[in-house]
Formats: structure tokens, sequence, C-alpha cells
């Protein structure tokens, strides 16, 4: 239904029912952010005072690397999410909208594709980054 044919009731246009998946993904992040989110406060302030061995011991449990995974693909999820609504709600032109929900997509693939990169060469004992590779 394009703008031109929308239908109002009393005066109030009547819901085209667009947006109800990424208001339920909204919904089902934040429920799955609660207890990661926790659990991540809970291993941070457990590894207070840890040494580098002691905190890659920790980044060696697969339970450990997986939760750690698991909240920054989630975390990044919902903040694309949240994007997602604000240039759909502040940006009108359709070229603008598309160039930024693609910029913001490729932004969140990215971070995430980085961090599981880094989390797994963690988990399996290696140096976050090659010799050679940076500073």
């Amino acid at each position: 239904m394009s703008r031109s044919e929308a239908t109002f009731r009393k005066r109030v246009k009547v819901s085209e029912r667009h947006g109800a998946g990424e208001w339920s993904a909204e919904r089902w992040s934040s429920i799955l952010l609660v207890p990661l989110t926790l659990w991540g406060l809970w291993s941070a302030v457990a590894l207070t005072g840890a040494d580098h061995a002691a905190i890659l011991d920790w980044f060696a449990l697969p339970a450990n690397a997986a939760a750690l995974g698991g909240l920054w693909v989630v975390t990044l999820w919902h903040m694309n999410l949240g994007l997602k609504v604000i240039v759909d709600d502040y940006i009108h032109r359709p070229s603008s909208r598309t160039l930024l929900l693609g910029l913001s997509g490729l932004a969140g693939l990215g971070l995430a594709t980085a961090g599981l990169f880094f989390i797994v060469r963690l988990a399996v004992g290696s140096a976050p980054l090659p010799a050679g590779f940076g500073v």
C-alpha cells in the first residue's frame, strides 16, 4: 500500500502491519541481553585483578567464549535494530535511508566479524593479532 492509498479511520491512519517483526526482534534481543549482560558484568568483576594467564584460562573455557560471542553478536544485532528504527523515523529521502541502512548493516557485520575473530583467537590460545601485524 502506497502512502497515497493509506486507509484512515476517524482521521487516524490504520496500521499497515509494517514493523511488527522488527518490534518483536527488538524485544527478543532485549530479553536475550538481560542474562548475557548480567553474566558479562559478573565475569568482569570476577576477573578484576587477575593476571594475564588467568584471563587466558578464562577465555579457554568454551562456555565463556561462547557466551561472550553471544553477548557480542546480540548486542550488535540489537544496536543495528535500533539504528534502523532511528533511520526509518528521521531520514525521509529513500536514497539516503537506503545508504544509511546499508552502511549501518555493513558496520555491524564488520564489528561482529572482528569481535568473533578475536574471541576465537583468544579461546584457542593464540595472540589476538598475528606477529608483525599492528604495533
